[in-house]
């Protein structure tokens, strides 16, 4: 009897072993990683709805530009909903507990969802780029129509690549571990070599290339801009400061000032040389600060201001 109770504790003991084993972690560990990535999930929710709700409410944000910037939003806002908690599980539990059903509504609204937020940051980029380089002619074509047909074409792009696998090809539910065992608690996406090239390449490896080409392109018309303004900018400071000098009758500063102090003689005179200066002066800055309209239209034209 004291040997039957000997081997019933034994077989309880190595089966918690195995089943801490295949868990891989321990209840602590479990709630300490719970905690961190439901902070996560929380905290993406809540921003991602602070910014769609600050574009609805905020009048000035209510831009066709930001259209695409509610898009990323609103896919990483389906990626903290319906991917990130059931991730969360799969990780703890160390096996898929939902189905196959689930796992494949899940594995598809995990691969729409990133490729989405992917391909939104890739466009975003494109718009930029062109906002910066050409922002008179592109400022005219950013319609609200045109924004929200570039959200459809994103989300319809990034359909094309999760869907297969759930309509033709097929999820992996079940894989053989290094025990020589299948593990029927597996939910993975579709290993097939061709989808798996296909969708790596549209929905990462293309777009972080894009993305790339797209904001060095960005860094050097910005770079340009700035740099011809400079130019621009003290070539008519040095122009007004002649102009002004010729018209008071030229030679330094302190010639101009003591020539155009009173003088009973032709108070008149010295008056109508004091107003012209004053006049070209304000016509150098008035030149001067429509020299800087086009880099400000520029640069609001970006935040979505212009």
């Amino acid at each position: 009897m004291a040997a039957n109770i000997s081997q019933v504790f034994l077989i309880n003991d190595t089966a918690n072993e195995t089943y801490v084993d295949t868990l891989g972690y321990n209840q602590a560990e479990s709630i300490i990683i719970s905690a961190f990535l439901v902070a996560i999930i929380v905290g993406t929710i809540v921003g991602n709805i602070l910014v769609c709700v600050a574009v609805c409410l905020v009048r000035k944000l209510r831009r066709p530009c930001n259209y695409l910037l509610v898009s990323l939003a609103v896919s990483d806002l389906c990626v903290a909903i319906l991917v990130m908690p059931m991730a969360m599980f799969y990780e703890i539990k160390g096996r898929w507990i939902f189905g196959d059903i689930v796992c494949n509504l899940w594995v598809s609204f995990d691969v729409l969802s990133c490729t989405a937020s992917i391909l939104n940051l890739c466009m975003i980029s494109v718009d930029r780029y062109y906002a910066i380089t050409k922002p008179l002619e592109y400022g005219v074509k950013r319609t609200p129509r045109r924004m929200i047909l570039w959200v459809i074409l994103v989300w319809c792009f990034a359909a094309c690549i999760s869907l297969p696998p759930l309509l033709i090809i097929g999820n992996e539910h079940s894989e053989i571990e290094e025990s020589g065992e299948r593990n029927n608690e597996v939910c993975l996406v579709s290993q097939d070599f061709g989808y798996q090239l296909y969708a790596t390449m549209c929905s990462f490896y293309i777009p972080l290339t894009v993305m790339m080409v797209v904001y060095y392109k960005i860094f050097r018309a910005a770079r340009r801009i700035v740099n011809e303004e400079k130019r621009a900018q003290s070539h008519l400071e040095s122009h007004c400061y002649l102009e002004i000098s010729v018209k008071n009758g030229g030679g330094p500063p302190e010639n101009k000032i003591s020539s155009q102090s009173p003088s009973p003689a032709n108070p008149a005179r010295v008056n109508h040389r004091s107003s012209s200066a004053s006049t070209n002066t304000m016509n150098c800055i008035t030149k001067d600060r429509m020299l800087f309209v086009h880099l400000r239209f520029v640069l609001r034209s970006v935040d979505g201001k212009s």
